[in-house]
């Protein structure tokens, strides 16, 4: 008796979490076996030993080796997922992504399953029982178990979660980098073409340029020289497709800015996710007119510091992402280092959709781009939705349906672009009510687009951000949801642990 109760004291506080089902199979075998060793020896032969019973440890060692083999199974599954869904802009990872998301999910359905029964048992066997009693409590649990056919769905699983992470080797995809791939995420430069002249963000502008310690007066021949006593960093947050990067264009093709720095001092480079300092630093070196031909980081950072001294320059960072936040901004500190060798009044100027990056890098220093106003943004909707064509009388028509599709683009320069590419294609009042009366997302869109630049958004979000995003698509369009409210969800699934952990978990969603 005492065996068994020391047995069940070692596993008793380890049954709240879905990894505890082996240990809890592994106490209910010995529990079973502790029942026969307090038997007196004398009488005990392993003849006596019923085929019943043998049968029934052999199958609790067998299942509970197969919940092992099924929980280490998960965390190359769901590193699976994130590594196919950045591919997912590619048929065939569309295709089988829903099918590995499946199989995962229902492992997981199945191991919280496990869990409940776990503890419901744990509470039974807690209870201030005999021995005999023990035993027969811990072979009614795991009757339950076989009732239930609980090994055969470990099996069908694991051969579900083989299957497809098999498929996914085939394809290459097992080996997908957690990038956003070129063709979805094109390089940007400091260029823009005659479109982007429409949008009307003067004032944005004029803040922006006055924030860089740029005046309309031509630079002075006289100016100083004296190295930088701080590096000054300047970040334009806001979600995707909101104008962040044709705003950092017009600033760097300004007459003024460009007499400010000097045309050949204003440098762009295009960061994306990949915050890689040996790239970034040989980009600015070249941008300077530097060679950069070494591969040696020491040697390419010797000539960035070089490059920018005596020099009051204005970098431009496009699109950076949290991967900078790694190790409380190291990376972004050591990349910064050489940059303070320039002149003062240098400045850096980031564009960015996540606020923890523009903290990390320009605490004080952070402009958040909105959505263009309702009157400019409904002249820049007609802009892109008739172009220059000449319209009949079927104008008037055309301009009432889109009066009424302009409020669910939120003020977005790339959603009007993307819907007015689609509206332009068919000047009719049919097609135009059909794309009045369509979701956004069922929408056919090329890369370039207002979808898939969200969807990059989602993709970046680490995985059980994920999770508690998804909750939010079971709700109606428009739904205000509140804080309290989604904690309690995320808690109740597992998502999150705490009321604090999910309130951290909706302040980096609202952040998005």
């Amino acid at each position: 008796m005492a065996m068994a109760l020391a047995i069940f004291n070692e596993y008793a506080g380890v049954l709240s979490n879905v990894n505890a089902c082996r240990e809890f199979f592994s106490w209910t075998a010995s529990v079973i076996t502790a029942t026969r060793s307090s038997q007196n020896t004398s009488e005990l032969r392993d003849e006596d030993k019923t085929a019943a019973q043998q049968q029934t440890e052999e199958e609790i060692e067998r299942l509970k080796d197969d919940l092992w083999k099924l929980e280490t199974t998960m965390p190359k599954m769901l590193d699976l997922i994130d590594r196919v869904e950045y591919q997912s802009h590619k048929k065939q990872a569309a295709d089988l992504l829903p099918h590995i998301k499946d199989a995962v999910f229902e492992a997981e359905d199945l191991l919280d399953e496990l869990d409940y029964d776990a503890l419901k048992w744990k509470v039974e066997c807690s209870k201030n029982l005999g021995l005999d009693q023990l035993r027969d409590t811990c072979l009614e649990f795991y009757e339950s178990v076989r009732s239930n056919d609980y090994i055969r769905k470990v099996n069908r699983i694991q051969k579900n979660l083989d299957h497809v992470h098999k498929q996914s080797m085939e394809m290459g995809l097992h080996q997908a980098p957690l990038k956003f791939d070129k063709s979805v995420r094109p390089e940007t430069t400091s260029y823009f073409n005659c479109e982007e002249k429409m949008i009307s963000r003067e004032k944005e502008m004029k803040e922006l340029v006055g924030k860089l310690g740029v005046h309309s007066r031509k630079r002075g021949r006289t100016e100083s020289k004296a190295r930088m006593t701080e590096l000054h960093v300047f970040s334009i947050v806001g979600m995707g497709g909101v104008g962040k990067t044709t705003m950092a264009q017009h600033i760097c093709k300004d007459t003024n800015v460009k007499n400010h720095f000097g045309a050949k001092n204003i440098i762009w480079t295009c960061v994306s996710d990949d915050f890689d300092i040996k790239r970034l630093t040989k980009d600015i070196v070249e941008g300077l007119g530097g060679d950069a031909s070494s591969n040696s980081l020491e040697v390419l950072m010797g000539k960035l510091e070089g490059c920018v001294k005596s020099k009051k320059f204005l970098l431009v960072l496009d699109d950076m992402w949290d991967d900078i936040l790694k190790d409380d901004g190291v990376e972004w500190k050591r990349f910064c280092a050489p940059l303070k060798n320039g002149v003062e009044g240098s400045r850096i100027l980031v564009t960015t959709r996540s606020p923890e990056v523009a903290k990390i890098v320009g605490p004080m220093n952070n402009y958040e781009l909105k959505g263009l106003k309702d009157g400019v943004f409904l002249e820049f909707f007609k802009f892109c939705a008739f172009g220059s064509k000449t319209l009949g009388n079927n104008r008037e028509s055309l301009e009432r349906i889109g009066e009424i599709i302009v409020p669910k683009l939120k003020g977005s320069p790339l959603a009007a672009k993307t819907i007015g590419r689609l509206l332009r294609m068919d000047l009719s009042t049919t097609h135009w009510g059909n794309i009045m009366e369509s979701e956004l997302w069922r929408l056919e869109q090329t890369e370039t687009d207002i979808l898939p630049a969200l969807r990059l958004s989602y993709m970046y979000l680490p995985q059980k951000l994920k999770r508690c995003f998804s909750i939010c698509a079971m709700f109606p369009k428009d739904y205000k949801f509140a804080k309290d409210f989604l904690a309690d969800i995320w808690i109740a699934l597992g998502y999150v642990e705490s009321a604090q952990e999910a309130s951290m978990c909706f302040d980096a969603l609202a952040n998005r």
